[in-house]
């Protein structure tokens, strides 16, 4: 899943002239950024480039949802400048404060962060390209698909024609905005928005068996059940991927819109999707009622709710037989949520710290993963030995497709906020292409309560009488 990242060279960021995107149109790019470009391979600038300022190390904090080590980055003398202050921006992003970081991100866009005194520089440069793809990520993530839209033309009319007139860079491109495409102008899509979150509501979930098994839904998945355009349906809850999918078929209603298609909507197991974009006309959750919501239409027979409209419903709590949500829910968390994603948006997780035989780390938390067999969920490129020994293959198909896996169990104790899960058995699969390497299924729920605050960006666990509460069969 990883692309070529190009570190960039600080040294080389624009001042703080204020150049607006019409006028960056009309001059040539950078003397460096042409010279770098030119350093990398007619396939890797065809296939797109992948930018990040402070190369892997802040890309994969990224994707973890891992604040530490952006505030390591933020410290460290050795680094520029203008990674500092896209990392604190990365952190923004971490936990959903889209807001602040789209404030800083047209901060960046005017001046790069330039220091005072550094000399002038044209407008068409590797930091403004990193801003840019960064925002247009946010507005995806947010669901504000007409800002996304018109982010992504604004990056392919303003750079593109410009560096592409060079010699050797006729097929230059960015990597993080092939992600999806608008096939509509962004002016005619509506904005996704909600009412009825004033009051607290409380919902029933229900454990039921998807119509089609495929190798992570089966009995003991939780889900809520919603109105699309007026009709009853079940949603599966997707704490680990930014949009919610549809089976392709329903996109033949009239109250739904195809406005674009997605190249890649991954989640949390490594997974990836693609499918028409779709608007559809109205979804309501309780007394919720959300308008012209974004969803994937792909190859899917179940459907699915993911961060956009948990996002949008204010504050959430979770519990295993309960979806309450509403602005009054009293959260009292102390945390902040970490939202783990890749710099386009084409993922989206909830994270969150986990204790496995004593160690502590992220995890992407599936709540639409079954814990039937397992707790934990992890991949890596290779077995040691004597892991191979233990392993085993499993046959399985998905979409028409024959696959082998090779897994090993493991148990081991669990913990999560000092809350005791006990002993619990953890599945590794040997995979290289899975990213992330953690994942926690539904068992979250086993002992507490997960309360998700996304109005002040906070996420917890709060202890429940589950233990007197079996699991509904």
């Amino acid at each position: 899943m990883k692309k070529r990242f190009i570190l960039l060279v600080l040294t080389i960021l624009a001042n703080s002239l204020n150049f607006s995107r019409l006028s960056a149109k009309e001059y040539l790019p950078s003397p460096r950024l042409v010279d770098l470009l030119k350093q990398q391979s007619p396939q890797a600038l065809q296939e797109g480039l992948k930018l990040s300022p402070g190369g892997d190390e802040s890309a994969d904090a990224l994707f973890e949802g891992n604040t530490l080590r952006l505030q390591r980055m933020t410290g460290d003398s050795r680094i520029e400048n203008f990674a500092k202050k896209f990392a604190s921006i990365e952190a923004l992003r971490i936990k959903g404060d889209f807001e602040e970081a789209n404030k800083q991100l047209s901060i960046c866009h005017k001046t790069f962060f330039r220091e005072a005194g550094e000399p002038p520089i044209s407008p068409i440069n590797l930091s403004a390209m990193v801003c840019d793809q960064l925002l247009a990520g946010n507005y995806f993530l947010e669901g504000n698909l007409a800002a996304w839209g018109k982010e992504i033309d604004n990056i392919k009319s303003t750079y593109y024609p410009a560096v592409r007139k060079f010699a050797g860079l006729e097929q230059f491109s960015l990597f993080d905005i092939k992600m999806g495409n608008l096939s509509v102008a962004p002016n005619s899509i509506p904005p996704f928005t909600v009412t009825g979150i004033n009051r607290q509501q409380t919902l029933p979930l229900e454990y039921r068996e998807p119509t089609a098994k495929d190798c992570c839904r089966t009995l003991n998945s939780p889900s809520l059940t919603a109105s699309l355009n007026k009709k009853d349906l079940p949603f599966f809850l997707e704490t680990d991927t930014a949009i919610g999918k549809l089976p392709k078929e329903l996109s033949r209603s009239p109250h739904i819109h195809i406005v674009g298609h997605i190249e890649i909507a991954g989640n949390g197991r490594g997974e990836a999707f693609n499918g028409d974009l779709g608007v559809v006309d109205e979804l309501k959750i309780g007394d919720a009622v959300l308008k012209n919501v974004p969803f994937l239409f792909t190859n899917t027979k179940e459907a699915s709710l993911g961060l956009m409209v948990f996002q949008k419903l204010g504050k959430i709590k979770i519990d295993r037989q309960h979806f309450t949500f509403g602005k009054e829910i009293d959260c009292h968390c102390q945390q902040d949520i970490r939202l783990g994603s890749s710099f386009s948006g084409s993922y989206n997780m909830l994270r969150y710290p986990i204790t496995w035989k004593g160690k502590t780390e992220l995890a992407a938390i599936d709540l639409s993963q079954t814990d039937a067999d397992f707790s934990l969920m992890a991949f890596q490129k290779d077995f040691t030995p004597e892991e191979e020994k233990q392993s085993f293959e499993i046959n399985r198909e998905i979409e028409g497709k024959k696959i082998i896996a090779h897994l090993y169990l493991e148990e081991g104790s669990l913990s999560v906020d000092n809350i005791d899960y006990g002993k619990r058995k953890k599945v590794v699969e040997k995979n290289i292409w899975r990213y992330p390497s953690k994942v926690m299924t539904v068992t979250i729920l086993d002992k507490a309560s997960l309360y998700l605050d996304f109005i002040n960006h906070k996420a917890c666990l709060m202890p429940n009488n589950s233990d007197t509460q079996p699991m509904p069969q």
